[in-house]
């Protein structure tokens, strides 16, 4: 929990670094890009594409305005932009454009609500002017929880949401939509303004520096498409893996470093269960890495934000590093290298003590050429006492272990 303090200093930060939100110029790039970002009718993250480009509001700059729900000052903000068809449309997909400033990026996925508003009647913002926030007199209002990014390389991100009840959009008529990360600052998220402009202005309100809903920022609008859709979600998300590591043959020789990646065709998926051998499941945080020698299972599903739920998958590997390490106490440190590749190896190894007060010994290092198969066994006699942290190492391969150290003897 914040203290006080801590909120106060924040707060002067924010109040410093979000007086120009209605400038829109982020910190991350005091200059607008010059080349052009248009998708030219394709998603930047083409999750559905078998789904109709309805509208493209135009290419994104490295400008944003900030549009934010935060529950730690508390503050909000809101942007929203408007659009409009010639004939009845069904809206079901979003694809827009944001990026961080005042703090580090958060690159792993976000939470989002995503509004829909009635034009006020003359075509100059939503409904809902005023100092209160406009959500009640939203026509379609969602949340969307772990929605992925797409690193655009930029210092900006691609957001790709499919909404879980369509907007049905009637002919020759304005709406406006609304896209607000739901998070606490710092840092601060930002809608990326377009290069293109269409229609009127995209609107802004942000109590907390003065400026009701709607305040035109004067910035032209924010970048989005609109997709076709709409429908009931059945479906189940899709979940893959992406097994990373030196691989010889069928085994792996290395530490495996394991990415589930999930989607889902209409309602989003909420979140990934991920099980390792016979352990438990646990929701999926991102990727992991598997180091022990051995076969191993990673079983794995997901569930949308319908109540969707994947069947189980599973993926089996086996890993067998070339050379392993074993630390044993008792008189001195003895390190146990074993060669478990298929041809003698030339093993540089050391063995080193840290921490507690060693008297003798320590420190030691060596070479040996080790059989395929077999094993080697590296000593250090100390003499001392305390805590210690002992770390062998082989060829690269690094083993650690806690011990006391009581005169000769290592326990």
């Amino acid at each position: 929990m914040k203290t006080k303090n801590t909120k106060l200093k924040g707060a002067v930060v924010l109040l410093l670094t979000v007086a120009m939100a209605l400038s829109a110029v982020s910190v991350t790039a005091n200059t607008p890009l010059t080349a052009s970002h248009s998708i030219a009718g394709t998603p930047a993250n083409p999750t559905h594409t078998t789904r109709a480009l309805l509208w493209d509001n135009g290419a994104y700059t490295l400008n944003a305005l900030s549009s934010q729900f935060d529950t730690a000052y508390p503050f909000e903000s809101q942007v929203a932009d408007d659009f409009q068809f010639t004939t009845a449309q069904n809206v079901g997909e979003v694809i827009f454009y944001g990026l961080f400033w005042n703090g580090d990026p958060i690159p792993g996925p976000l939470d989002f609500n995503i509004m829909f508003y009635n034009d006020c009647g003359n075509g100059s913002g939503p409904t809902g002017y005023g100092m209160n926030p406009p959500t009640s007199t939203a026509i379609l209002n969602e949340f969307h929880a772990g929605v992925p990014p797409t690193d655009n390389g930029d210092g900006s991100y691609t957001y790709d949401v499919v909404l879980n009840s369509a907007l049905p959009a009637a002919a020759n008529t304005k709406y406006w939509l609304m896209v607000q990360w739901k998070g606490d600052f710092p840092p601060q998220w930002g809608w990326c303004v377009s290069y293109d402009q269409n229609l009127h202005d995209c609107m802004q309100g942000f109590p907390f520096l003065g400026y009701n809903y709607w305040t035109d920022p004067g910035q032209g609008d924010v970048a989005f498409q609109l997709y076709s859709g709409g429908g009931t979600d059945t479906t189940p998300p899709v979940t893959t893996i992406d097994l990373n590591g030196t691989l010889v043959g069928s085994v792996y020789v290395s530490d495996v470093q394991v990415t589930l990646t999930a989607t889902d065709d209409m309602s989003g998926v909420n979140y990934t269960m991920v099980k390792i051998d016979t352990g438990t499941f646990n929701k999926y945080m991102g990727k992991f890495t598997v180091s022990a020698d051995g076969s191993h299972t990673i079983s794995y599903y997901s569930v949308d934000n319908q109540g969707n739920v994947e069947t189980t998958q599973t993926a089996t590997f086996t890993i067998q590093h070339p050379i392993s390490i074993v630390i044993k106490g008792g008189i001195g440190v003895t390190a146990t290298i074993t060669n478990n590749g298929n041809a003698s190896a030339n093993v540089t190894w050391n063995i080193a003590l840290s921490g507690g007060l060693i008297l003798v010994g320590g420190s030691r290092d060596g070479t040996q050429t080790i059989g395929a198969g077999l094993s080697y066994k590296a000593k250090d006699f100390v003499f001392g006492f305390g805590k210690t942290t002992i770390t062998a190492t082989a060829n690269g391969v690094t083993a650690t272990k806690s011990a006391m150290v009581l005169l000769i003897f290592v326990i």
